[in-house]
């Protein structure tokens, strides 16, 4: 027996659990987009952390893709739910066992739980001091990175979000082909990886970033500590977050919607007839 499914075994299976996902309570599903959205913030902490001192921009993107790796991992394995993840709910759609409102239900519900989640984590890790640490180190890394993701122009932010969600939709897909744990772990790591290691946007890892970056920036002697100049901090405010979230958000849907809308297509549609080809008897 094989210990992992074929590509048309987890289009069947990713069928089924957005039928399981759109079954699930409106509570249940805030619950575990609670949960995503914790996972993913700590997720993101820890990344900053481990590359706050690394002057290396290749070596710190890398170490931070490896440590970033394990939120989509505790989501999965631990149990939770993400905005992004979710977009490919379309399968089921697509399959006509889950309409199309009820797939709307489900990721607006998700991006909320998400958002609770994520800016319950920044609450907590800001107030516990847990930023504090490397003489503000860890601090400049946090406010320079927030600044950094709301001065993006819209097209750009968008196209990263998409691409951002093509991996990210990859790395559950192939998670979901594994039957035991660390086959899971490793389907995880390398598409994730890649995508913090490329600097694309995930709207949920934003969540904590720049509403974190926001919080850090009012704090005088928290901006005092990083040594980063009052014109960076001044760029974090929460209209750079909506003009980052919007397009992140449209980007990371559409990216789903690809993955999943193009495996659905070629592992679902059958006898499609081509103009001049005869089938064979």
């Amino acid at each position: 027996m094989s210990n992992f499914l074929s590509p048309d075994q987890i289009t069947k299976h990713t069928e089924q659990v957005g039928i399981k996902k759109t079954s699930t309570g409106i509570f249940n599903s805030f619950m575990l987009a609670f949960m995503g959205g914790m996972f993913i913030a700590l997720a993101s902490v820890g990344s900053i952390i481990a590359t706050c001192t690394i002057q290396n921009y290749s070596i710190a993107a890398l170490i931070s893709g490896i440590v970033f790796a394990t939120g989509l991992m505790m989501v999965v394995i631990a149990g939770g739910a993400l905005f992004t993840g979710n977009v490919l709910i379309i399968i089921s759609v697509l399959q006509k066992k889950v309409s199309i409102i009820s797939m709307a239900v489900n990721l607006g519900v998700s991006f909320i739980g998400n958002l609770v989640g994520a800016l319950f984590t920044v609450v907590i890790i800001h107030f516990s001091g847990a930023l504090e640490g490397a003489n503000g180190a860890v601090l400049a890394k946090l406010i320079t990175k927030a600044a950094h993701k709301v001065e993006y122009p819209f097209s750009k932010a968008f196209l990263l979000g998409v691409l951002c969600n093509i991996l990210v939709c990859l790395a559950v897909w192939m998670m979901s082909s594994a039957k035991d744990t660390s086959g899971k772990v490793l389907a995880c790591f390398f598409p994730i990886t890649l995508f913090i290691l490329s600097g694309y946007e995930h709207i949920v890892a934003n969540m904590y970033y720049i509403p974190a970056g926001i919080l850090a920036s009012m704090n005088a002697d928290y901006v005092k500590m990083s040594g980063v100049s009052g014109g960076i901090v001044s760029h974090i405010t929460l209209g750079g977050l909506v003009d980052n979230f919007i397009p992140v958000l449209l980007g990371n849907f559409f990216g789903g919607i690809i993955i999943g809308v193009a495996y659905s297509t070629i592992y679902t549609v059958n006898n499609i007839k081509l103009p001049g080809i005869r089938k064979s008897n």
